[in-house]
Parts: C-alpha cells; sequence; structure tokens
C-alpha cells in the first residue's frame, strides 16, 4: 500500500490559522473591555469641566501631534541619500 505524507499547510515557526483566530477574538474583548469605561470615563470628566477647558486641550493636543510629526519628519530627513532631491 501507498501512503501519502501529511502536508503541513503554514510554517511551523508561525502560529496556526485556529491560534490566528483565538487571538483575534480575544484582543476584540480586550480592546471592548478597555474602551467602554475608558470612553465613559472620559466623557464624564469632559462634561464636568468648562467648555474652554475642554477646547484648551484640544488645541493643546493638536498642537502637542503637530510638533511631533514636524520632529519625525525632521528626523526621517538623515535617512535620505545626499545629492537626492525626494
Amino acid at each position: 500500500m501507498y501512503f501519502k505524507a501529511m502536508q503541513i499547510d503554514h510554517n511551523p515557526n508561525e502560529p496556526s490559522h485556529a491560534a490566528l483566530k483565538i487571538i483575534g477574538v480575544l484582543t476584540a474583548v480586550i480592546v471592548l473591555a478597555v474602551a467602554v469605561p475608558v470612553t465613559f470615563g472620559v466623557r464624564w470628566v469632559a462634561e464636568l469641566l468648562p467648555s474652554e477647558a475642554v477646547g484648551a486641550f484640544g488645541i493643546a493636543f493638536m498642537v502637542f501631534a503637530a510638533g511631533f510629526f514636524a520632529g519625525r519628519w525632521d528626523a526621517a530627513r538623515q535617512f535620505r541619500t545626499p545629492g537626492r532631491d525626494e
């Protein structure tokens, strides 16, 4: 009799499809379990603060984000090839 060898459909160094599905479901559950209380907490705090303070925090966050991305763009310039304009 002739028996075919069992073929593996994935790299043995990587997780299986079933493991990836379990990881995905657990990740979704954990994200929801954390996101819901945090969302309600942030909303509760924002309702307690005056609207001017919430606006100031929003503006400060946008200024911080703009400065962060400008700094990253400036840092990325060091990796460009000299003499090559992109």
